[in-house]
């Protein structure tokens, strides 16, 4: 039965969604739970249009939206490597951008979505529904006590029986790092922890190719990095603590200038040694950038630029320009290759003209000057290529080739 709430609230507002299902098929990940009830809401809105499709587009959808859409309960990078996820998941699919720096296309595959919500919801190790006593804990019978009107008895507790409290569940914030005694393993039923376990998600099959890359270095430039660069993840960390950040970073990238970009997930764009050496593709991008908007576009215009950003932990806007680096680094490598000239027999080149060429522009220029009444100069054209001066306009004898 349906109700209104007991507060009025303005209008069309935004609103983050975190539905059970999702949060337990996330492996009771907050952010990726939001964003599949995101792409239902999207994906109920193009089915309304047209009820045939099963697995619908839903535009092309920035970074900076998702962040509008989930009022900031992640950042830019936790957003970018959950909808990995989900990608690799089967529950989305991605198209890559027409153009430079335009946003992704999103399809939400509803059948594959659903099949998986129906599957967790049949299985009986992980129990869904508020009113579900495994989930929620142990629900106390309601007791109906009669109200006390007398003013002396008004302070006093009424006796009740006492009943079993709920089993507080542990989460995932990474904010809770200190644990309660309330959340002691030892305190906690067998039960209880065999259905956290079960309720943990496993993509093991798809995630086998990326924990295989993280297990090796990677160089890129001047460092070598013990996993992959754009896995790396310490915003939050690099946020609250950045000299705890930056221990670990140092082990992660040892040599690297730029930990914040490290920790960001965007140090690869930095080569090195020097501390403004970055990657040439960012710095054209960056270019770019600063002409479009009619500004001083030099090479060390652009690395100011770049500084300002970092200084001012601008990463959206660094995302952005990294992307846009990413697309000409992809234009550069599918250019085709010209092939090598081979230099002709006679050792001239083949963008050198031919004496026959060069006689025949030497003709036209010889009769522009007679048009323009310069004869002494057009003689002399005349004279220096042999041509006849009936050829270029004049009624004289010719002049004989130079020797």
């Amino acid at each position: 039965m349906s109700r209104e709430s007991c507060l009025s609230h303005p209008p069309k507002q935004a609103m983050a969604i975190i539905r059970q299902d999702y949060y337990q098929l996330t492996g009771r990940d907050a952010c990726a739970a939001a964003l599949l009830n995101l792409f239902e809401y999207w994906a109920n809105a193009a089915i309304s249009t047209d009820p045939s499709i099963e697995r619908p587009w839903v535009g092309a959808r920035p970074i900076r939206e998702f962040e509008q859409m989930l009022l900031g309960i992640a950042t830019d990078k936790q957003i970018r490597k959950r909808l990995v996820l989900l990608e690799a998941s089967g529950f989305i699919q991605t198209q890559p951008p027409a153009r430079r720096g335009a946003a992704k296309m999103y399809r939400v595959l509803v059948p594959e979505l659903q099949q998986a919500v129906s599957a967790l919801a049949s299985d009986p190790d992980v129990p869904l529904g508020s009113n579900n006593q495994a989930v929620v804990g142990q629900m106390t019978e309601e007791v109906k006590m009669p109200r006390l009107n007398n003013r002396l008895d008004s302070g006093q507790m009424t006796q009740v029986s006492s009943v079993k409290q709920p089993v507080l569940r542990r989460s995932n914030d990474r904010a809770l790092k200190k644990i309660s005694p309330e959340f002691r393993k030892e305190d906690l039923k067998e039960k209880d922890l065999k259905e956290a376990e079960s309720c943990l998600f496993d993509l093991s099959e798809k995630a086998k190719p990326e924990r295989e890359k993280m297990s090796t270095s990677v160089q890129v430039g001047t460092v070598c990095y013990s996993q992959p660069p754009e896995t790396i993840d310490l915003a939050e960390l690099w946020t609250a603590n950045t000299e705890k950040a930056s221990a670990q970073l140092r082990a992660i990238a040892p040599g690297h200038k730029r930990l914040a970009m490290v920790a960001h997930g965007f140090g690869y764009w930095w080569v090195g040694p020097g501390l403004n050496d970055f990657d040439e593709h960012l710095i054209r991008a960056c270019r770019n950038r600063k002409r479009k908007f009619q500004q001083s576009d030099s090479d060390s215009d652009a690395k100011t630029f770049i500084n300002n950003m970092i200084r001012n932990g601008d990463w959206g806007n660094f995302a952005l320009r990294c992307e846009e680096a990413q697309a000409l680094r992809e234009r550069a490598t599918a250019l085709p290759v010209a092939p090598a000239v081979e230099p002709s027999a006679t050792g001239r080149s083949p963008f050198e003209r031919s004496e026959k060429e060069r006689q025949a522009s030497a003709l036209g220029l010889a009769r522009f000057k007679v048009g323009r009444g310069e004869i002494e100069r057009a003689k002399a054209i005349a004279q220096q290529f042999g041509l006849r001066l009936a050829d270029i306009g004049l009624s004289k004898t010719p002049i004989s080739c130079a020797a």
